[in-house]
């Protein structure tokens, strides 16, 4: 497939028709002549099963049942919530795996997972991704253990195919797609017909892999920008039906540089890659309400366009409208919600890239936002990067607050990460204000940009040296006076978040570009090829 901005929020009507394109599929593929016994005959529908298994892999950091409580569920583990478990009925059965960094506990089930440990979280997951093989495995224990004990061995003769999904964010997306080809390589076996799963019977049932669900994949397994492990293999494999992948276009953080699903320059037939705005939590979710005087709104917009994926794609997800009130409330984005209006005219404000690829997708945001921010700091007023937390902090202090320095990110220990926004809105106002003004003493030495040749001593003096093409990115925008629509301004201030505003556990800054890994392959956005350790840049 391909790539793309993103398009406009679904509806409630535009889900009812998703879920009964779904419908529409599912009855398809019983009639298909690819089910085992062949196609369905309605004298014997009861003699048939079709088990549906859901894996949802959460993010760094983020954990249900912590979150919750706190009103900062992820998209997956709102996914989850929404997905069926009801083997007697839709077949379905589904697990939920916490993000690393977080606990991660499980029965010991002889056979299955007795062998595994739990995983207590902590830095270590945080900054290095450890414990995300122990949640690999354990999915893959789980999918043996529900098709071989939960389903009697008398029902394996009557699956006519099993259907798998899979969700996964941040580092979760990372587990989800390591854990689909160990899936396939370990526990399937490839027919010019597609994969079988065979019983201990010898019963050789059909499996399909129906949809992946990925938000903004990041690695960084063994170290920032690492793919140590497990995460060594990442591309989607062929057998995959159907993958869509939600990127985050405001996203710089070094520590957290994207996993394309593209394979070199091209997309695989089933893969496409969706561009939204926002940073890593707007799109697969996670802030608190009003964390940097933000609303966590936009995230809806993504997770609501990844329910339409996947219940078009016959993944048995409930709708909202059919949970209770009180739950169905969290997934809820009328027409006249604030976020709907600004991130319309926002995307339709985008200039048009000038190129097809993720790169260029994310750069028009990106030009978007140094727009913006150069038209703050004219006014002047950068205190709007406060959103609403201007009026509940001291003027007096903000307007003390200095730029940030390289010490304000410096490169951490290993059990020194640290992923949370304060929750003093003084210390987030000043985070804010910080790297606001640092990218206005950036921007004035891109105007006449030096290197020092030997580290950052005074002898000998630093040389100048040519922009990059990104910093020339930078200048043409903040130069721009064209200035920014109203709607463009009210999403970047009051929805979109400043990652690198309260990440303060490795080097990064707002005018840094975004790594863009695309499995062995790693290029800049100007198509300069680097080497093996170096990435991609948007």
């Amino acid at each position: 497939m391909t790539v793309r901005q993103a398009g406009a929020p679904i509806t409630d009507e535009g889900l009812r028709h998703a879920a009964f394109q779904g419908g529409e599929k599912i009855a398809q593929d019983r009639f298909s002549p690819l089910n085992k016994a062949g196609p369905l005959r309605l004298d014997d529908a009861k003699c048939r099963v079709y088990p549906k298994l859901s894996f949802f892999f959460d993010g760094t950091g983020n954990n249900l049942e912590i979150d919750d409580p706190l009103g900062r569920l992820s998209n997956v583990a709102k996914l989850f919530n929404l997905a069926s478990e009801d083997r007697a009925g839709r077949h379905a059965s589904k697990r939920y795996i916490s993000g690393v960094g977080t606990p991660f506990k499980f029965p010991k089930l002889i056979g299955y997972t007795d062998k595994l440990a739990d995983d207590k979280g902590g830095n270590l997951g945080l900054g290095l991704a450890v414990g995300g093989d122990v949640r690999i495995e354990y999915a893959l224990a789980e999918f043996s253990r529900i098709l071989k004990i939960d389903w009697s061995s008398a029902s394996w003769k009557c699956m006519q195919y099993i259907s798998v999904a899979i969700f996964g964010f941040s580092r979760g997306a990372t587990e989800a797609r390591a854990f689909v080809r160990k899936l396939i390589d370990k526990n399937c076996e490839r027919t010019e017909t597609g994969l079988i799963w065979v019983a201990p019977n010898g019963e050789r049932v059909p499996l399909r892999i129906n949809f992946m669900g990925l938000f903004d994949t990041v690695a960084s397994v063994g170290g920032p920008s690492r793919h140590l492990g497990w995460a060594s293999e990442l591309a989607i494999p062929p057998e995959v039906e159907r993958c869509v992948h939600y990127v985050a276009a405001h996203e710089v953080r070094a520590a957290f540089p994207l996993d394309s699903v593209r394979v070199d320059r091209t997309y695989p037939a089933n893969c496409e890659e969706v561009v939204y705005p926002g940073v890593h939590s707007d799109v697969g979710g996670g802030y608190a309400p009003d964390e940097q005087g933000r609303s966590n709104m936009l995230a809806r917009i993504p997770l609501r366009h990844m329910l339409a994926d996947a219940v078009r794609a016959g993944v048995p997800l409930k709708l909202p409208s059919q949970m209770k009130e009180d739950v169905g409330a969290d997934y809820a984005l009328v027409d006249d919600e604030p976020v709907v209006h600004l991130y319309r005219e926002y995307m339709a404000a985008l200039p048009a890239s000038e190129g097809g690829d993720v790169e260029a997708l994310i750069q028009v945001h990106r030009r978007v936002q140094f727009q913006w921010r150069s038209a703050l700091e004219r006014q002047p007023n950068d205190f709007r990067v406060l959103g609403r937390l201007y009026g509940k902090v001291s003027a007096a202090k903000c307007a003390a607050v200095p730029a940030a320095t390289d010490a304000d990110h410096p490169k951490c220990g290993d059990n020194q990460w640290d992923y949370e926004v304060p929750s003093d809105p003084s210390e987030q106002a000043a985070q804010l204000l910080r790297e606001q003004r640092r990218l206005v003493q950036r921007v004035a030495f891109l105007r006449h940009p030096v290197e020092h040749r030997a580290g950052d001593r005074d002898w000998p003096p630093p040389e100048p040296r040519k922009r990059t093409a990104y910093e020339g990115l930078i200048l043409s925008a903040w130069d721009d006076r064209a200035g920014s629509p109203a709607a463009v301004d009210g999403l970047l201030a009051e929805h979109v978040h400043d990652s690198v505003a309260h990440f303060t556990s490795w080097p990064c800054a707002l005018y840094d570009p975004r790594g863009v890994y695309c499995d062995s392959k790693k290029y800049y956005a100007n198509a300069k090829e680097v080497n093996a350790d170096d990435v991609a840049i948007a």
